[in-house]
């Protein structure tokens, strides 16, 4: 089980759905078998308890606000829409994509002016078009192979423009480690220009010390200077190739 700190809110992330490898092999769609089974997680409202982190969205305004503003976006993975709400508000246009339809039910509910909500397959979604794509909290959902997969529709579709990615970088199975994804970046021919820390890994007791300490005012702004194994989730912003 591996637990993360979000400064005001403690997750348990180690419900994280394994990637689907043979669905197709047993005549289920990929899309199909991903949509029902995050159905299932979303039966309950917030199954994750996004709506809670409130520190992890204070960090995310900071970073990201000057790279969506006035911006058409593709959010990738947008769940109910909490992001869409909390931090793509500034953008001048969000089409937002979540793979239940559970989910976007939800987010349609929330009747934002500058989005709209689909129910799709990141991977088989049009990347083209859009000034920024966003994938926050998602893509380790995915099989390694189909991480590669996206990336390299990303170098394809959306040539020379902002990919901002994040995920947890521990180096636990199914998750990244920075190295690994930096490694990936460059064989790919992404140009990293920038990466800031977005949460704490609460492992050993004493980072717990440090996460609630984070937590006044202003203590975000420490964030990127905790070393990389204190690190659970990293913000990554791209361009593509």
């Amino acid at each position: 089980m591996v637990t993360a700190a979000y400064g005001n809110l403690t997750c348990d992330v180690g419900a994280v759905p394994a990637p689907i490898f043979s669905s197709r092999g047993r005549g289920i769609s990929r899309c199909h078998a991903y949509g029902r089974r995050f159905n299932r997680y979303y039966a309950t409202p917030d199954p994750w308890g996004i709506s809670r982190a409130m520190f992890r969205d204070r960090v995310l305004r900071r970073h990201l606000t000057r790279s969506i503003r006035n911006k058409s976006v593709l959010e990738l993975g947008c769940g109910e829409g909490h992001l869409t709400q909390a931090i793509f508000h500034k953008a001048r246009s969000v089409t937002a994509v979540e793979i239940s339809d559970v989910a976007i039910a939800r987010a349609k509910s929330l009747n934002l002016r500058n989005a709209r909500f689909e129910t799709a397959d990141l991977l088989e979604t049009s990347f083209r078009g859009y000034d920024v794509i966003a994938v926050i909290e998602c893509i380790y959902y995915l099989s390694r192979q189909e991480q590669e997969a996206f990336l390299e529709k990303v170098a394809r579709e959306h040539a020379g423009k902002m990919l901002l990615l994040s995920g947890p970088i521990i180096d636990y199975p199914r998750y990244f480690s920075h190295r690994r994804l930096m490694l990936q970046f460059k064989a790919l021919g992404f140009t990293v220009i920038k990466f800031h820390n977005l949460s704490v890994y609460w492992h050993p007791f004493s980072s717990r010390i440090v996460a609630n300490l984070l937590k006044l005012p202003r203590g975000y702004w420490l964030l990127d200077w905790l070393p990389e194994p204190m690190i659970y989730q990293r913000l990554y912003a791209l361009r593509a190739p």
